[in-house]
């Protein structure tokens, strides 16, 4: 079981550790443990129960009126909300998350090649993974789906793009040089896989490194690369002194102007983010 400490909370839900002891002095809302040291910890079902609990707080629900309905509740509640902010979304989506439920590997590696005949990697991808991902986060966060079910579908996708990747021929001449990779606590993959299939499918000459690079062998790559471009992604949940490190650390071996970098803890911390990088939001963002 994961232990969270209260500004990992923070982190999620960008709710201030102050505000989180006072709900949880006055409201009684968490429970934390504590270790043989005596340091407060919070458990998965702590952070899922903060996470309903923000979400209905961003809808409008007073805290006080929060404090009153059971867990039950408060998950009914946060799935009736999900539900309906769901039905907008493309029918492949739910056909995928039965599968993920049922666990059944050839069914999604079926439609999976279905619609990448039909409209290709780079617009299954932004129309079809990215909210099925979307989904299967929030499902998580209401107990409809376990940290195993994500793990299984995102190992399926993982597979689809390297292969995918495979399949393109090295072009006759290249558009430039890129270098691709996450940082040392970084193990959310997919994104830099994406990023890899269209950087290759538009002509460039990629070195794929992956997950968790020390920059110090990302330093030794650059300098005997010498890439046009440095490809990253910034997923994980990580505290903003660390974000900083990382950042500073990595204009150091690459100009902040040939960096390309997605990832929502780009959002937390966009005001640690020097103004040169590029902030990849969407496909149109990668404009080399």
């Amino acid at each position: 079981m994961a232990e969270y400490s209260i500004k990992d909370l923070e982190n999620f839900t960008n709710i201030k550790a102050h505000t989180l002891r006072i709900w949880e002095q006055r409201y009684a809302l968490l429970e934390p443990k504590r270790t043989d040291t005596n340091i407060r910890y919070y458990s998965d079902k702590d952070l899922k129960k903060i996470l309903n609990i923000n979400l209905l707080y961003n809808q409008g629900y007073k805290i006080s009126r929060i404090a009153t309905m059971s867990e039950s509740e408060i998950m009914e509640q946060c799935k009736e909300y999900l539900e309906l902010k769901h039905q907008s979304k493309s029918d492949h989506v739910d056909y995928f998350i039965r599968a993920v439920i049922e666990l059944d590997e050839k069914k999604i590696q079926k439609r999976l090649e279905e619609l990448n005949d039909d409209m290709g990697t780079a617009k299954l991808f932004v129309r079809v993974l990215i909210p099925l991902l979307q989904k299967i986060g929030d499902l998580w966060q209401v107990d409809t789906i376990s940290v195993s079910h994500e793990h299984f579908l995102s190992n399926i996708l993982r597979e689809f793009l390297i292969l995918e990747t495979a399949k393109l021929l090295s072009p006759k001449k290249n558009k430039g040089t890129v270098i691709l990779f996450l940082h040392e606590r970084e193990m959310h993959e997919l994104s830099l896989l994406y990023y890899h299939f269209l950087l290759k499918s538009r002509g460039y000459l990629c070195f794929y490194l992956g997950q968790n690079v020390p920059l110090k062998d990302l330093k030794a790559m650059v300098s005997q690369k010498k890439p046009d471009y440095v490809f990253t992604s910034v997923i994980a949940e990580t505290d903003h002194d660390y974000f900083k490190e990382f950042m500073d650390s990595l204009c150091k071996i690459v100009p902040a102007n040939k960096i390309f970098m997605g990832g929502h803890q780009m959002f937390r911390n966009k005001s640690l983010i020097p103004s040169q990088v590029h902030w990849i939001q969407a496909e149109t963002d990668i404009d080399i």
